[in-house]
């Protein structure tokens, strides 16, 4: 039977494994995050301290099923069919042992217990794999399937601020391979598809949804200004007591966040600089600017410790957020509760993240591996596209972020499971040099992560 309808196996364990998330995680995990955008897609009325489009989605999910059963309907449809998918083409070209490795990745505790949330990073990120796996089809001669990737890269791109950065790579590949043979074609179909992300974006958070300016940069601009205070630097808050800000910064300032302890008193800086761009119509990208150019060491000695976190390279202790396991107060009657299903993949999941194969930092070494054995893959241009997708957007962190959720780094770890299924399904024939010079990113970040323990 297997031999004879193997699409069929594939796609009925995907179905059943699918089943068995949506058991585990019936109807998603609720946030405070979930919450706030639940409250948006029930009245329609939006601001922009979140894409406003994530809300909007949800607002037509309710149409097929009340609270947050159709958002993750949708995220699991998603990551399995993008999986079942994956599983498939490999089967075809490399048999059986190649179609294992994506259900394999797809029942890696983190991702899979991380699509339970009802949250925007889980959704880029199956947007993201849906059309990753698409492209891969279309460089097969499914031509089909490249045209409804295109539509997703940009829903994705749209999903999160630094979303584009994760988009762009996959959107380049979608583009016919003769624009990105040449260096001035190369330059002018990423300039156009920088373009197009940028266009589709606005398009969604801003004209079509004409959201409430909430100013989501301001915390981005008091993150950073603190962390200048706190290296030493001087205060870059404009029109603040200078004394008052290094108080506020030693009581609130820590390298992976502002205010952990969600303390009233470390709203003032933050509402200080809002009512001071208020009032004097200054930018705030122009304070954050004008912070940094006086003083660029204490930054960037700030923006390495944040990084640290973000991508758990060299921490003491590994954060315990793998996966969510919480039903946030709310008035809107979401909740969830737990159960033993749901406590196996967490307590899998923490395993997991202490370990290498949970750490941002080693998703990102793996992806410069990819790169450095791409040259010798048939699937050489989906595999450099994920690679690129996965450093561009784990790396952007190094400047705009302002927490260190592993979930935030979702698509980085995704990205780069996805690539490494299609070398290890191809084994390329490559030099031993070759392989050793990919690996040994991979051995030197874990080295660095287990003598931090």
């Amino acid at each position: 039977m297997i031999e004879r309808r193997p699409g069929l196996f594939i796609a009925a364990l995907c179905v059943l494994l699918a089943f068995l998330q949506l058991g585990a995680f019936r109807w998603g995990v609720i946030t405070p995050d979930s919450v706030v955008q639940y409250g948006q897609a029930v009245s329609g009325i939006y601001d922009d301290w979140h894409p406003p489009v994530t809300a909007w989605i949800w607002r037509q999910l309710l149409r097929v099923a009340p609270g947050g059963a159709g958002f993750l309907l949708l995220d699991v449809a998603l990551y399995w069919g993008a999986t079942g998918l994956l599983a498939e083409l490999l089967r075809r070209r490399h048999g059986w042992g190649a179609a294992a490795l994506p259900v394999l990745v797809a029942l890696a505790p983190i991702p899979f217990g991380q699509v339970g949330a009802v949250l925007k990073d889980p959704l880029m990120a199956c947007l993201l794999l849906m059309a990753a796996v698409l492209l891969a089809w279309r460089e097969q001669g499914a031509r089909l399937a490249g045209w409804i990737a295109l539509p997703l890269i940009l829903l994705a791109g749209a999903i999160r601020i630094n979303g584009l950065f994760a988009a762009l790579p996959l959107l380049m590949l979608a583009a016919p391979a003769g624009w990105l043979r040449r260096p001035m074609t190369f330059v002018a179909t990423a300039t156009g598809a920088l373009l197009l992300l940028l266009a589709a974006s606005w398009t969604l958070n801003k004209a079509m949804l004409r959201p409430h300016h909430a100013r989501p940069i301001l915390s981005l601009v008091n993150f950073d200004l603190a962390g200048i205070v706190a290296e030493g630097g001087p205060s870059g808050y404009p029109g603040m007591d200078p004394a008052r800000i290094r108080a506020l910064t030693r009581h609130c300032y820590d390298p992976r966040l502002y205010g952990a302890r969600d303390e009233d008193v470390c709203a003032a800086a933050e509402d200080g600089l809002e009512a001071h761009a208020r009032r004097s119509g200054d930018s705030p990208v122009g304070i954050w600017l004008n912070a940094i150019i006086a003083a660029p060491d204490a930054w960037a000695r700030h923006r390495l410790a944040h990084l640290n976190w973000n991508w758990r390279l060299a921490v003491p202790a590994v954060p315990d957020d793998a996966v969510y396991m919480m039903s946030a107060a709310n008035g809107y009657g979401l909740e969830f509760t737990p159960d033993t299903g749901t406590r196996i993949v967490v307590g899998a999941a923490r395993a997991m993240a202490v370990s290498p194969l949970g750490r941002p930092a080693s998703w990102l070494a793996v992806a410069v591996g990819l790169l450095i054995v791409a040259s010798g893959l048939r699937q050489r241009r989906i595999v450099v596209a994920l690679a690129v997708s996965a450093l561009a957007y784990g790396g952007a962190y190094a400047l705009v972020s302002v927490a260190p959720d592993l979930r935030y780094n979702l698509w980085t770890m995704l990205a780069a499971m996805a690539g490494l299924c299609f070398v290890l399904a191809e084994r390329p024939a490559l030099p031993r040099w070759r392989w050793a010079l990919a690996v040994a990113p991979l051995v030197a970040v874990t080295a660095i992560e287990l003598a931090a323990l």
